[in-house]
């Protein structure tokens, strides 16, 4: 049996665009973060959840990061971060003693501020925030 060539030509496009279809919705699925940096000074070596970042200037922001998954505590961004600003080795706050809360996501796309704070020690220390929102603790 011989197919034609217009055949040949629409099984291809169909293929193709199963291919895309198919390409988009795993993309899409999974959890999608963008980070702008709000602290004020350039980060070197950011991690966020595992993931090298990389350098990030002062007011910059990411492209769309892929994770697995993303660690919060409610409804706030609780993921382990650390960086390098002026050489000097800043890593997360950890601002929750409870933790009954905390939930990981597999699935959405969400925009986090990059904030520091100061520590109980006087530390500076590194946490996130929902994108141009205020933590609890700022909203004083």
């Amino acid at each position: 049996m011989k197919i034609s060539k217009k055949r040949k030509i629409a099984l291809f496009l169909i293929t193709l665009l199963c291919i895309i279809t198919l390409i988009s919705y795993l993309n899409f699925r999974g959890f999608h973060a963008k980070f702008y940096n709000k602290t004020g000074k350039d980060l070197d070596s950011l991690v966020i959840a595992g993931t090298l970042i990389g350098d990030l200037k002062s007011d910059n922001s990411t492209k769309n990061i892929d994770f697995k998954k993303f660690v919060f505590d409610g409804d706030i961004p609780y993921e382990i971060i650390s960086s390098k600003i002026k050489n000097k080795k800043v890593e997360q706050l950890n601002w929750s003693d409870c933790g009954t809360n905390i939930e990981a996501q597999t699935k959405g796309s969400y925009t986090f501020d990059i904030k520091k704070a100061l520590d109980e020690n006087g530390n500076t220390c590194l946490y996130l925030v929902e994108h141009n929102k205020k933590i609890f603790w700022e909203e004083k």
